[in-house]
This record gives C-alpha cells, structure tokens and sequence, in this order.
C-alpha cells in the first residue's frame, strides 16, 4: 500500500529510483542470480534420482486430490500463465537478429541457423531453471505440510532446514512478508506485460485504440473476475478455468502447425530441443564480460531470473496446495520435466512461424516487435492467411490472454491469503485481488516494461537469499539417515 500510494503521488520519483536500484541490483548481483538459479537446478535433477524421492507427499495412504489433467492444468497455468502467448513469438523473433550465442557459434544474424538458436535461448529462459526454482520451493512446502502437519504457507519451505520444526514467530512473519512482496510484484509484472498484448489482440478485432487508459480497464475487468473465480475456490474457478486454457492452447497449436510452414517447424522443434538439452547448463553459468553482452544479459536473462524467483513463493505454494498425494519422484517429474517439453514445443511453433515468416521477408515480423512486442502474435496470423483465419486465431488469442490473467490473479490471491493466514476470509481475498490489480496499473503508469522488469529483479534479490536456504535444508533432507527424520 506504501508502494502505491507513493508511486500515485509521484509517478516520475518513483520511476527514477526504481530503474536505479534495479540497475545497482544487476551491476552487482548478475552472477549471483546466475549461480543461484542454476545450481538449485541441478539440486532438483539430482533429488529426483535420489532413493527418497519415492517418499509420498503425504501420509503413507494419502492419495491425490486432482486428476493429472486438472493438476497439470492448474499447474501449467499459474507457472506459466499469458506471457507465453506473447513472448513465444516476440522473444524468438529478437534473438534470432540479437543474441550473444549467435557471435560464440559464428552465426549470421537473421538466418536459419540464428532462428534454431534464438527458440533454444528463448527455451533456457523459461524452461527447466526458471521451473526448477518452482520444483523446490513445492516440494519443501509439501513434504513439511502433508508429512508433517505443518501449515500450508512459505516459511514451512524451510521445513527440512530446522528439522521439520517451525520457524520463530519473528522469522517466519519476516519471510512472510518477502514472500508477500514476491507474488504481488511477481505477478503484477505479468499482468502489467501480458495487458500490452492483450489490448493489441483486441485493437485487431474490434475498434479500440492501444492506449494507457484502455489497458488499465483491461487490468480492472481481470481484477474483478480474478477475484470471483478467487471466491468460488480452487476446484471450481481455478481448476475449470486451467482446463478450458490447456484444451484451447492445444487446438490453437495444432492449427498453427496444419496452417503453418508444418515441414520448417518441425525442424525448428528437432533443432533447438538438441540444442538446448545440450547447452542449458553452461547457458545457466555463463556471464557477459562485455558491455554490450552484459545489457543484453541484465535486460533478457537476469530480468527472466528475478521474475522467477519473485514467482517461487506464489507458484511453489499453490503448487504444493494442489499436490498432496504425490510422491517427490512425480512431483519432480510432472513440475520439471513435462512443462519444459510443451515450452520446447511451444516455442517452436510459434517462433519458428515467425522465425518463417521473417526469413521469407525481412522485416515482415522483426520491424513490428521492435516498434512492439505486443503486437508479434497478432502480426503473424495476419501473415497466416485470409481474413477470416485470422480473425478466429486472434480471438482465440484473446480469449486465452484473458483466461489466463484470470488464473493468475485468482490463484495469486488464494496464495497471498495463505501467507497471511487469513485464506477463511472471504472479504481479503477481495482486498488483495484488487490490490495485485492496483500495483499493476501503477507499475504500467511509472514505466512500462521497464519498471515491470525493475520490479522482479528488485524484489528477486532477496528471494534469491532464501532460496539459498530452502536448498540448504533439501540437501540436508536427503543426506539425513532416514532414522533421524
């Protein structure tokens, strides 16, 4: 609330100091973001190996509660939610004319090769580091809530670390309140990014202009339903919203493949999971040294980093909340591996049509989502075909934008309840729907993306302490003779 009002009363003071301490933040702390993400990583693969990793997330006969359909729904949904739409064709179409792999592999920008490259950078962004992140902070929430009786918030993460004994009071409240601070700038930043597109979908469909005014509405409307599917509960809002999002995204790909360049993206989807399966883990350790490589680094990756790790307590929370039942050799399994093989699949399909679309003409795609990265998803339906094809994929898109602001305001807000332990109270869940709205349209009106990207790698620095200790405690979990435990 501090937050809101001061940024409300002087938007340009506070956009001033918020770029600045984001840039403070990254000039010091780049290497630390990249060995922290990465080395949790490698934490988890390794768990997932390891002969405890059959232990039941839950008492011995506890089974789970949701489907694999619905839990891999409501998983994919709040991990990932609109910036996918979005991002899967902006971001590849970016790299493949700007990437520091490109020079490291001698290769052309713009080219065929470059556009194998870009999916495979824009893979390492949002594939196995970033989930890894979410993999660990569950897993910890879950082994100490259904295991051991301990209360279903953050600070039972760091469960194992004590023993599986609870935090002091100050502590536990202390990291409370980061976590707090994490989801709702977390997730105002994908809101404030996904609005963007989501107003450019509509601004094709129908006669409304791309302005400040007209996406701050859009932020009140996913507010207002966000915090109604938030009433109606886990297993009826959120849980049918995640389905209709996960059958829609699948007929939208399917389309796109059928109608697309079906030969190139196949080759585009070969190409960069190879590519990225083989390079994912020194990507993760590597850091620029040059000027330019290392704006390129603070404005792509570390940005990716912190918003990550702003997410973990949200999505690690909301994830363990719906998986009680499971074992940690499938939790692992479904919240690393499965996401990172629909991304790949992702991304190369929509990526790789641009990445088409652009070698076919230069600048058809490239010029648009410079000027606007909204605008990329739009731009390739309209270079798909006819009229009539567009207007459906378009409104389709929409449609998806907006269902999936609402999954992650909604699941956001019961998050921020259970952390506050007010989750019984009907009346907070309004308060902070409408509140992760708020901080939203302040973040759009002080800067933008800029002041959206500042916000996660902000409040990611902290987060990235704490999942330092999370990890801590699963090492010591799994080297503990199980006499002890």
């Amino acid at each position: 609330m501090l937050f809101v009002g001061f940024a409300a009363f002087d938007t340009e003071q506070a956009r001033i100091l918020f770029l600045s301490i984001k840039d403070e933040v990254v000039s010091r702390f780049d290497l630390f973001f990249n060995w922290t993400v990465s080395l949790v990583l490698l934490l988890v693969i390794a768990t997932c190996f390891h002969p405890r990793a059959s232990v039941r997330l839950g008492k011995e006969d506890d089974r789970p509660e949701f489907s694999y359909l619905a839990w891999f729904s409501m998983l994919f949904s709040a991990g990932l939610a609109s910036g996918l739409l979005f991002w899967g064709t902006a971001e590849p179409i970016t790299h493949m004319l700007n990437n520091p792999f490109l020079a490291m592999r001698g290769e052309l920008p713009g080219t065929a090769e470059a556009a194998i490259t870009a999916v495979s950078v824009t893979t390492f962004h949002w594939g196995f580091h970033g989930w890894g992140l979410y993999v660990l902070v569950g897993l910890c929430i879950a082994l100490g809530a259904y295991r051991y009786d301990l209360p279903l918030t953050f600070g039972t993460a760091f469960a194992p670390l004590l023993g599986f004994k609870t935090l002091p009071t100050g502590v536990a409240q202390l990291i409370d309140v980061i976590a707090v601070l994490g989801t709702v700038f977390g997730v105002a930043t994908s809101i404030g990014l996904a609005v963007s597109g989501m107003n450019a979908t509509l601004s094709s469909l129908i006669d409304i202009e791309m302005s400040l005014t007209n996406q701050i509405a859009i932020v009140v409307l996913v507010s207002c339903l966000g915090v109604f599917s938030a009433i109606s509960g886990v297993k009826k809002g959120i849980r049918i919203l995640s389905e209709v999002n996960v059958w829609i995204s699948v007929g939208l790909v399917m389309v796109v493949i059928v109608v697309g360049p079906t030969q190139w993206l196949f080759e585009v989807f070969i190409g960069s999971s190879v590519d990225y399966l083989v390079n994912f883990i020194p990507m993760g350790f590597w850091t620029a040294e040059s000027k330019v490589n290392m704006g390129w680094q603070s404005a792509w990756t570390v940005f990716y980093w912190g918003w990550w790790l702003a997410w973990a307590p949200f999505v690690g929370l909301f994830v363990a909340r719906i998986s009680k039942g499971r074992t940690m050799r499938e939790f692992i399994i479904a919240v690393l591996f499965v996401p990172v093989l629909i991304i790949l699949l992702w991304m190369s399909v929509f990526g790789g049509t641009a990445a088409h679309q652009e070698l076919q003409l230069a600048g058809s795609v490239s010029e648009i989502v410079v000027a606007d990265y909204s605008q990329g998803i739009v731009t390739i339906f309209t270079n798909l075909g006819s009229d009539g094809l567009r207007q459906v994929l378009v409104s389709v898109a929409a449609f998806l934008l907006f269902t999936w602001l609402i999954t992650s305001l909604d699941s956001a807000t019961l998050v921020l309840c259970h952390l506050l332990r007010v989750d019984h109270l009907q009346w907070m869940k309004v308060f902070w729907g409408f509140m992760l709205g708020a901080v939203t349209c302040i973040l759009i009106m002080v800067g933008g993306i800029s002041a959206l990207q500042a916000a996660s790698i902000i409040v990611g620095l902290p987060l990235a302490f704490l999942i330092l200790g999370i990890a801590a405690g699963l090492v010591r979990y799994l080297v503990q003779p199980a006499t002890n435990l």
